[in-house]
């Protein structure tokens, strides 16, 4: 684990934050909620068989320990694509409190007091934020999103709608499978390198018939060229932390949803 990367405790609830992001900010695990059964106990998803008012009572747990706004709580319905939605004030609450507005993998907004979140259990979701131009996001890339850039694509959307610099702003990737983990058959590695072309392959590895992708290497690749130079990989890999995060892999689905989540 990075050693920007701290643990924190609230009652039950255990989250990870960066040092290095000075707003509400955190990556949940699977600690500190009411859900019960293979989705015990913070699950923040309401498409995996949870009783919508388990998801609401996490919610709130959240909101509390983080001192964040239940109410303004905003998501996106992730799709595994490239579209970067901007939350403006008519679309607080979408997913929460109103029906969801996008389906989309990133979320960006300069809001304030607006929480953003996307979720993960294997999938890389990183933090945004700009403290210069003072706005934020959150993206979630699985290797599909990876491969068409996402996280690159939710820069540049600070940079258009709030006139964010790459050079400003800090990134977080939080935990999610890693290297270590994320076995794949030539299909994944293939389809990678047709989207992206030769500069995936030094993040591709591979052991006998199986090989072994690094999305959060990739990811930290994409930020780079995309100008950044503040990038905090949490090197926290889900599949091997199965007792603390929930893992698609390592429950072959049987789980609930984690969220990263950081609100100006």
């Amino acid at each position: 684990m990075n050693n920007k990367i701290i643990r924190k405790i609230s009652g039950s609830m255990k989250y990870y934050i960066c040092s290095e992001i000075p707003v509400r900010h955190a990556f949940t695990t699977k600690s500190g909620g009411v859900s019960t059964g293979d989705l015990e106990s913070l699950n923040l998803g309401f498409s995996r068989g949870d009783k919508r008012e388990n998801v609401i009572k996490n919610y709130k747990i959240l909101s509390d320990a983080l001192k964040i706004p239940f109410d303004r709580i905003t998501t996106t319905k992730q799709v595994h694509k490239n579209d970067v939605s901007v939350v403006t004030e008519k679309d607080v609450g979408s997913g929460i409190n109103k029906p969801l507005v996008w389906e989309s993998d990133a979320l960006v907004t300069n809001l304030k007091n607006t929480p953003i979140a996307g979720f993960y259990a294997d999938c890389v979701v990183s933090l945004l934020y700009d403290p210069v131009s003072q706005c934020c996001g959150v993206c979630h890339s699985g290797w599909r999103g990876t491969a068409q850039e996402v996280l690159p694509r939710t820069v540049e959307k600070m940079r258009e709608c709030f006139n964010a610099k790459p050079e400003d702003i800090i990134c977080v990737i939080g935990p999610s499978i890693g290297v270590c983990c994320f076995e794949t058959d030539a299909d994944v590695p293939e389809a990678m390198e047709k989207q992206m072309g030769d500069i995936v392959r030094p993040f591709i590895h591979t052991k006998g018939h199986k090989f072994y992708v690094d999305l959060q290497g990739i990811n930290q690749m994409l930020l780079e060229k995309a100008g950044l130079n503040k990038i905090i990989n949490s090197d926290i890999c889900t599949y091997c932390h199965s007792d603390e995060f929930w893992s698609h892999r390592a429950t072959n689905g049987k789980r609930g949803v984690q969220a990263g989540i950081i609100c100006l």
